[in-house]
């Protein structure tokens, strides 16, 4: 049986979106619609969380269409935390503003080594470049660009896990949609399919952040929630060593994946 579908306004889905997050659990898709047209469609088949694999993922995409949500800081800082672990990461820059890139190239400037290798990611090419890292035996981290669902579904479809930065703002609540939607059209072809959200710099002080946990708390998330520290803002260029945060997502990613190191 198909599911139920209903349709809400975009002041009344941010007004309420708890219930309507809890009616999409209970098999009711949402049309969200501004002016009277449809700008996202929320679906009721989302993984309530990671499952097991018993093994670490060897390709991981931090991916969202909505820009500024921090995918390259967040990317370099989990490539520090998995090369820390001793693992040969490369992170592959598929973003066109190459920030990533841009970021190694500005610490070989100053001299400093960055713990992982950071190469351009092949758009037409993206999947097999991933998957030719990974079987040479590297961790893959895909940092993608925001408003491209080529490229985002390109890193996806190869991804063991996609996380999804979101930060606690009405705008970034409002534009998560689009991109579930997008992970729930891959997940319908994709038996397996394993992302979360990660909250991503949070200010626990405001309450908006503390609403914003309470909204996304029927959506797969992870637990660890990356606070807003200057650290995260004037790393750039440098070699990532704040990792107290992405270290204890990455802890939480392997027990709830239930992979051995």
């Amino acid at each position: 049986m198909s599911a139920k579908r209903t349709k809400v306004g975009i002041r009344e889905f941010r007004e309420d979106l708890p219930t309507i997050l809890k009616d999409v659990k209970q098999g009711q898709e949402v049309i969200v619609t501004k002016n009277g047209k449809p700008v996202a469609t929320i679906i009721p088949t989302l993984t309530p969380t990671l499952s097991a694999a018993g093994r670490l993922p060897r390709i991981i995409t931090l991916g969202s269409l909505k820009g500024g949500v921090g995918k390259t800081t967040l990317s370099m800082h989990l490539a520090a935390v998995l090369a820390e672990e001793g693992q040969d990461v490369i992170v592959v820059d598929a973003d066109e503003e190459s920030s990533a890139l841009r970021w190694a190239q500005h610490a070989e400037v100053a001299g400093i080594t960055l713990p992982f290798k950071v190469r351009r990611g092949e758009h037409n090419g993206l999947i097999r470049q991933a998957r030719d890292l990974a079987r040479q035996g590297h961790t893959v981290v895909i940092d993608t660009p925001p408003n491209n669902r080529e490229i985002l579904t390109r890193a996806s479809a190869i991804a063991d896990l996609i996380l999804v930065p979101v930060l606690a703002t009405g705008m970034d609540l409002d534009r998560l949609g689009s991109t579930l939607e997008l992970l729930e059209d891959l997940e319908a072809s994709r038996e397996g399919l394993q992302y979360a959200l990660v909250m991503n710099r949070v200010d626990g002080r405001k309450s908006l952040a503390r609403a914003a946990k309470a909204e996304l708390e029927e959506l797969p998330k992870l637990d660890t929630i990356i606070p807003d520290r200057t650290e995260y803002e004037k790393v750039f260029g440098m070699s990532p060593s704040e990792l107290t945060w992405p270290r204890a997502m990455w802890n939480e990613i392997k027990d709830k994946m239930g992979a051995q190191a």
